[in-house]
């Protein structure tokens, strides 16, 4: 009998180690998907504008090798942002083996369209914003006040094209047509990207894709989405695609940052797309 006690306390023991173990593991932080002990849908959050994807990239990559997670409904609720990001996440998305829903909030529009696009199913709201299908660069020239104040920029440069655009100065017309070149061959990447997804004639989409933006209501009568409705209808027809109706939900969101590093986040942010850099963005970005 002794020994059977004995038996009792020393798996009592190693199931109380276990836990203890399990629970610092989460408590420092090892990524939830991790500890999955069952099947299930995953839901991951694209936020704000797209500049840094490394965290989401990697977690849609982890989910993606996990086979306890069936499906991924991605949130998204941002204008778009830099095209070599945003181009990443669309891959991403491409090269996983499982179904992964969109579900478009406030606002999904151009490199935000351009990520959920890669998606197997697109949700909206009816008051979605949504498509500003296009490519735009933005700088702002200095030359007048320049002038006005006296003062003169100094280039020296290895090539002709080195410092266009340049703020101090005025653009000549070959290099006006040479950032119109680049302009073009990102719109048709975004155009080709579409077409890989949608079931939507060229010509019709080209007509679209002029900068202008679509209501969800709308987007669903043009081709551009496919179905009007939240993250609970995205979650319903996915356990319905899957044949799991009692399959478990998890959010797998970024880890909250400090306030500090919030604020320092978001003035980035704010400077890549507000400043004085000419750089080239999947953007909606109205008033212009």
């Amino acid at each position: 009998m002794s020994r059977f006690f004995k038996f009792i306390g020393k798996a009592a023991l190693f199931i109380l180690i276990f836990a203890v173990i399990v629970r610092i593991i989460s408590v420092m932080g090892a990524s939830g998907e991790d500890l999955i002990l069952e099947d299930t849908i995953a839901v991951v959050r694209l936020e704000g504008v797209i500049m840094d994807t490394h965290y989401l990239d990697e977690k849609l990559k982890t989910l993606d090798e996990n086979d306890k997670v069936k499906g991924v409904i991605l949130e998204i609720n941002s204008p778009g942002g830099a095209i070599a990001p945003t181009q990443q996440l669309y891959l991403r998305i491409m090269k996983m083996h499982k179904p992964v829903y969109a579900v478009m909030e406030t606002v999904a529009a151009s490199g935000g369209y351009y990520t959920a696009v890669a998606c197997d199913k697109v949700y909206a709201m009816e008051s979605t914003i949504t498509g500003s299908i296009g490519v735009i660069m933005e700088y702002t020239n200095f030359r007048g006040l320049m002038d006005k104040f006296g003062v003169q920029s100094v280039v020296i440069k290895s090539g002709k094209m080195k410092d266009v655009p340049s703020p101090t100065r005025e653009l000549s017309e070959e290099e006006q047509q040479y950032l119109q070149g680049n302009i073009n061959d990102f719109y048709e990447q975004f155009l080709r990207d579409i077409l890989k997804r949608r079931k939507i004639d060229e010509k019709k989409l080209r007509e679209l894709a002029d900068g202008r933006v679509f209501s969800g209501r709308q987007a669903q009568k043009l081709g551009l989405i496919d179905a009007i409705g939240t993250r609970e209808e995205a979650e319903e027809a996915m356990k319905k695609q899957l044949d799991m109706p009692d399959i478990e939900v998890e959010e797998f969101y970024p880890p909250e940052q400090s306030v500090l590093r919030s604020l320092m986040s978001k003035a980035k942010t704010l400077a890549a797309t507000e400043g004085v850099d000419g750089g080239i963005y999947y953007l909606y970005k109205p008033g212009l």
